[in-house]
């Protein structure tokens, strides 16, 4: 009974001490973790930087999009030139776009109505 006593102690003496280990080995990561992620961020910032750049350059590149196929529309309209269902169905969707996401409200939101629409 003394020897399963005595392996017992020593059993949880080495859990103990490992425990302790872990937790100090987790104390000391800590500021090498923080002084790496600050490297890191520093070190991607100029990508995140350029990404912010392109981002609002695709945004403007889609804007105009959107307006150049919806000039053409409006301008096919208001000549009565025919468009079928689908062609009309997309021209809807690009034109949603436009104000729903690209929040375009212009010269564009007038003709729409006016000869799309034909309020």
């Amino acid at each position: 009974m003394d020897k399963i006593l005595a392996i017992v102690i020593s059993i949880a003496t080495f859990l103990n001490a490992i425990l302790a280990i872990t937790t100090f080995i987790q104390k000391a990561k800590k500021p090498v973790d923080n002084a790496v992620d600050k490297k890191i961020k520093e070190a991607l910032e100029p990508i995140v930087d350029k990404l912010d750049i392109i981002n609002v350059d695709i945004k403007k590149l889609d804007k105009n999009q959107c307006m150049n196929y919806l000039i053409e529309f409006i301008e096919d309209s208001k000549n009565g030139i025919p468009k079928d269902d689908i062609q009309k169905k997309r021209a809807s969707e690009v034109y949603d776009h436009y104000r729903n996401d690209l929040h375009g409200n212009s010269y564009i939101h007038d003709g729409w109505n006016k000869y799309v629409i034909g309020e």
